[in-house]
């Protein structure tokens, strides 16, 4: 053997030992918290009549807000609009503005969300409601304006 193969294989051994201590004593990376909440007989519906407005029927088992995302695919995407704290019950004619211009034709997600009981919407923490399993939201298309 020479001295370089010996060498190296020295080099080698302290990487691979390095990097087994460094795994043995890194963190576990956090749980995530943010998951849905079952919350069931909730239900939405929702259309844009135009206008830069949402209308949106929900029932509530427990108070929540309503947030209206662009569609990403099928997944809801960034937020444009969210409506102030729903109440218990249905409440019929929600309307929510959208801070942006729909474009026609294309689809948008209403999604219901539980407050954590503090009366604001705060996305990290006002998690999405499920119900039988299901997400509760609804997707819709923004009107085509005719002229």
């Amino acid at each position: 053997m020479k001295k370089d193969d010996i060498f190296g294989g020295v080099v080698l051994l302290i990487v691979i030992t390095a990097i087994g201590v460094f795994l043995y004593f890194a963190k576990s990376a956090p749980e995530l918290s943010y998951g849905p909440i079952e919350i069931a007989g909730s239900s939405i519906a929702a259309t844009a009549p135009g206008n830069g407005e949402v209308d949106v029927t929900v029932t509530l088992m427990e108070p929540g807000f309503v947030t209206i995302h662009r569609a990403v695919g099928s997944a809801p995407g960034p937020i444009i609009g969210s409506s102030g704290l729903v109440s218990v019950g249905e409440n019929v004619s929600v309307t929510i503005l959208v801070s942006e211009p729909m474009d026609a034709g294309s689809l948008y997600i209403a999604l219901l969300h539980a407050d954590n009981g503090d009366g604001k919407l705060v996305i990290s923490q006002d998690m999405p409601v499920t119900s039988n399993g299901a997400s509760v939201r609804a997707d819709f298309t923004a009107p085509i304006e005719t002229k």
